[in-house]
């Protein structure tokens, strides 16, 4: 059994974390997809305070413990981050939500949703490297969509995109690899964000 989210290796989940996101599969079609709103916006955003006032809302609509829900929360966002953070593919993670026992229907719709908001996470998460990480080392390749895939829709057949990876000094003589990949004009505007974080910094210093 693997869990592709984990890397390509034979690791497997700690016992709460299959509990968590196990747990979801007790969720209606409806409130998953209510639910995944609630946590990609948190993780693209990061806001605290607007999560946890979701979270209480969510709860007494649908009955449901915070604390279960808080749960439920961390262990999706530990999911989908280490998905980003390996580039899982949609049917990989779709494979992985079946290992977690759910539903054909409900990994197809988490899947889906994970895809929808897949560049901004992945820009969320290299912004939050790049904040507290020294970048050692930058590669990229431009490449043109095709029908096949993952990420785009045969209208964006023939689009240009650029996959990015960074290497970041996580300190203690230890270094991450980040990928992403963003259409050129995702990646103007994730440029434009870092020339102007530049600028902050060097103002202060």
């Amino acid at each position: 059994m693997v869990y592709r989210f984990l890397g390509n290796n034979n690791e497997l989940p700690d016992q709460q974390l299959i509990n968590e996101i196990g747990y979801l599969s007790n969720f209606s079609n409806e409130q998953l997809e209510q639910l995944l709103n609630i946590i990609f916006e948190f993780m693209i955003v990061q806001k605290s305070e607007q999560l946890l006032n979701q979270i209480q809302e969510f709860s007494n609509e649908h009955s449901i413990n915070e604390n279960t829900l808080k749960n439920i929360i961390r262990g999706c966002i530990i999911f989908f981050k280490s998905s980003a953070k390996n580039n899982l593919t949609i049917d990989h993670l779709r494979e992985d939500c079946i290992q977690f026992k759910l539903d054909e229907e409900q990994s197809k719709l988490i899947s889906t949703k994970y895809k929808q908001h897949y560049i901004e996470i992945s820009r969320s998460l290299v912004g939050n490297s790049l904040s507290i990480n020294q970048v050692l080392d930058m590669q990229w390749r431009f490449g043109v969509t095709t029908s096949s895939s993952e990420f785009t829709k045969s209208n964006t057949t023939g689009s240009t995109f650029l996959q990015l990876k960074l290497v970041l000094d996580k300190g203690n003589n230890i270094k991450e690899d980040v990928h992403m990949e963003l259409t050129l004009p995702q990646f103007y505007e994730f440029l434009k964000e870092m020339q102007s974080a530049k600028a902050s910094l060097e103002y202060f210093n």
